[in-house]
């Protein structure tokens, strides 16, 4: 999520930010110290949400969470990839990796599916 992205998600939800919300926007603050659409926003959401205020005061920095995605692929089934994200932070960017436990069943059907490539398997079905 980029900084006018992150920008519009708090201020529709000002009354509900989380933690990570606020941890996120402190994150970007310390990036982008001298933004002036992100000053404007911390102060805006300073004034108009004491939850804001009180999350922003205890200056928690939220790291990346751990993210993990399933998806089923029509030839192995389910496969369960780590997500890590990389930011490039002077571009706005973001690398997301897909990685598999090594060992787990995940990882050798990616093994597997690495080996097959582009062959037609038929599928029933």
């Amino acid at each position: 999520m980029d900084r006018r992205q992150l920008a519009d998600f708090l201020r529709g939800r000002r009354e509900r930010i989380t933690p990570a919300d606020a941890g996120q926007l402190r994150a970007a603050a310390a990036r982008y110290p001298d933004d002036p659409e992100l000053t404007a926003l911390i102060a805006e959401l300073l004034d108009d949400s004491e939850q804001f205020a009180a999350l922003w005061a205890a200056h928690e920095v939220t790291p990346a969470p751990t993210l993990r995605k399933t998806f089923d692929h029509p030839v192995v089934g389910p496969v369960t990839v780590n997500c890590d994200v990389l930011d490039i932070a002077d571009r706005d960017q973001r690398v997301v990796i897909h990685t598999a436990t090594p060992g787990s069943s995940s990882d050798e059907a990616l093994r597997f599916l690495s080996v097959v490539g582009a062959q037609r398997l038929h599928v029933p079905g």
